[in-house]
């Protein structure tokens, strides 16, 4: 298979996966967020004391967007900053208990919607599902840690 025909796979995957997640909208899950703002929840959530740079790099995103992002999470009552003890030009981010809450609802939320779009697959059909995503998973990354290594 050609690299163009894997590029137009991907593509197609990523418009499919895209609207059957309802990941398009500017309402992630129902709330008042786009996805992006919502998954900063979640990176905080998964990775408490990270700082910015964490989440803008295993994110992919610009680092004043996610500034603005944060600061209106904190704005709201879902974050805390604390300065870092390590780094005095960083600070570390915790979700305050309403962040908490926050992110296992949409960890909730998105868990209930992810089972009504597979509860039809048979459980072989849901294995291969599985399998097909941890390839898929194992070859991105790949990908992606050659492509860092080659640019240091």
């Amino acid at each position: 298979m050609s690299n163009q025909k894997a590029v137009h796979r991907i593509r197609e995957f990523n418009r499919l996966y895209m609207s059957s997640m309802n990941l398009l909208g500017n309402h992630y899950l129902g709330s008042e967020y786009p996805v992006t703002e919502a998954r900063v929840f979640f990176e905080i959530y998964e990775n408490k004391g990270c700082n910015a740079a964490h989440i803008a790099k295993v994110m992919n995103i610009d680092k004043s967007y996610l500034s603005r992002i944060i600061k209106s999470h904190e704005k709201n009552g879902y974050i805390l900053r604390t300065a870092s003890e390590s780094d005095g030009r960083s600070y570390c981010l915790y979700l305050t208990e309403s962040g908490i809450r926050r992110a296992e609802d949409f960890i909730r939320k998105s868990d209930e919607e992810i089972g009504e779009i597979i509860e039809q697959l048979t459980n072989e059909e849901c294995v291969s599902l599985v399998q097909a995503l941890s390839t898929a998973t194992d070859l991105l990354n790949k990908s992606r840690k050659q492509r860092e290594e080659s640019e240091t």
